[in-house]
């Protein structure tokens, strides 16, 4: 899994509701923090005997170890120990009775714990991020996993792509069942079909206008018709914890020309990346030609006024477990291989013309890419 170089174990401390690493590695999902031990020869979890039957059935390890036993062997042998840290006292009697003394621990690792571990005599060493560069490559059932969540994001678009195709027109303002369209209706909507399709939505954007030209603005208020409202929807299933990602920009009624032009331009440049894709392909380069497609069409990047316009995002990322994560499509991005599962999300942000977005997820393959989105570029609804 990882090259120990020369220590005994890798160490993980962590709760994996959290932790895609340790989600990962372990294959169990608990919202308490546990202990994860991986060598060569064998893997191991350090938990309360609550979860111990569910963890012997559901984890990827070869063995499930009770945290009570071996709480209750230290306070055997150290009658006098303080009756606190007891999770640190049994990971401490779990290493001596495994003879693992020096361990690789992740960079994030708890501070205290690392000292308390140092203070009873093991050796500890931080590991270079990322912890795990297989986590990049996606599994069959992983890949399955990330299907649904973006079924259930499309199933949601779609819905907050009708609401606002149902919507009223009064006063410059949308108003859908004689009640005002605001992004926090929308965005309630788009969470309540997530939820009925077993996902998980937060922090998904549904902003309007100006709003959309501040790339993580979540939106709030009163959306309205002729403008430009960004939705960028990335659910987590329950089951699975893996993600879905997808972003589409949309306008009730008619868009102007300049919005029209910035469309086009944002699905010109994520086309060409698409076509682009493959293994081999260079993200830091994927990157820099979508630059060259804004930069040919005239759109520039900088800072006006004190706020940046423009590309000044990347324009993709890996998505599974983590919302974020390797392999990266930018400035520093990274080769892509077969199996990387990738956005491509492209976007342009003018203020007084707005901001648009477009994002598909695509798995990585051979010679080109499948393109797990499925739902519709369309700019007006």
């Amino acid at each position: 899994m990882i090259d120990l170089e020369g220590a005994d174990a890798l160490l993980l401390c962590d709760d994996s509701e959290s932790n895609p690493d340790l989600h990962w590695a372990s294959g169990f999902r608990a919202p308490d923090a546990f202990s994860y031990l991986w060598t060569p020869a064998r893997s191991y979890l350090l938990l309360g005997d609550l979860e111990l039957d569910r963890a012997r059935d559901q984890s990827r390890v070869d063995e499930v170890l009770s945290s009570t036993h071996y709480g209750r062997l230290y306070r055997e042998r150290h009658p006098d120990a303080p009756d606190t840290d007891r999770a640190l006292q049994s990971l401490t009697m779990a290493l001596r009775d495994l003879e693992l003394n020096r361990l690789v621990v992740p960079a994030s690792f708890p501070l205290r714990t690392a000292e308390l571990l140092r203070d009873a005599g093991f050796e500890l060493r931080a590991a270079t991020d990322p912890l795990f560069p297989g986590r990049a490559f996606k599994r069959p059932d992983e890949i399955a996993a990330v299907r649904a969540a973006q079924a259930a994001a499309e199933q949601s678009m779609a819905a907050a792509a009708d609401a606002l195709r149902r919507a009223e027109t009064r006063d410059d303002a949308l108003v859908l069942d004689g009640e005002p369209l605001t992004s926090e209706r929308l965005r309630r909507l788009i969470h309540t079909v997530l939820i009925e399709a077993g996902c998980i939505g937060e922090h998904t954007i549904v902003a309007g206008g100006e709003q959309g030209c501040d790339p993580h603005n979540t939106g709030s208020g009163p959306l309205r018709p002729h403008q430009t409202i960004i939705i960028d929807i990335f659910p987590r299933h329950e089951a699975t914890g893996y993600f879905g990602d997808m972003t589409r920009t949309l306008v009730k009624g008619t868009a102007p020309a300049p919005v029209c032009a910035l469309w086009e331009a944002v699905r010109a440049a994520q086309a060409e990346a698409l076509g682009q894709i493959r293994h081999g392909a260079c993200g830091r380069e994927l990157h820099a030609r979508v630059e060259a497609v804004f930069a040919e069409r005239g759109y520039e990047t900088g800072e006006v006024d004190g706020h940046m316009q423009g590309f000044f995002h990347g324009t993709g990322h890996g998505v599974g477990l983590a919302i974020h994560e390797a392999p990266g499509i930018g400035k520093a991005g990274t080769p892509l291989e077969t199996g990387h599962l990738v956005t491509v999300e492209p976007g342009l942000y003018y203020p007084g013309v707005g901001g648009v977005r477009l994002e598909d997820l695509v798995l990585v393959q051979d010679d080109g890419c499948d393109n797990l989105t499925t739902f519709p570029l369309d700019l007006e609804v």
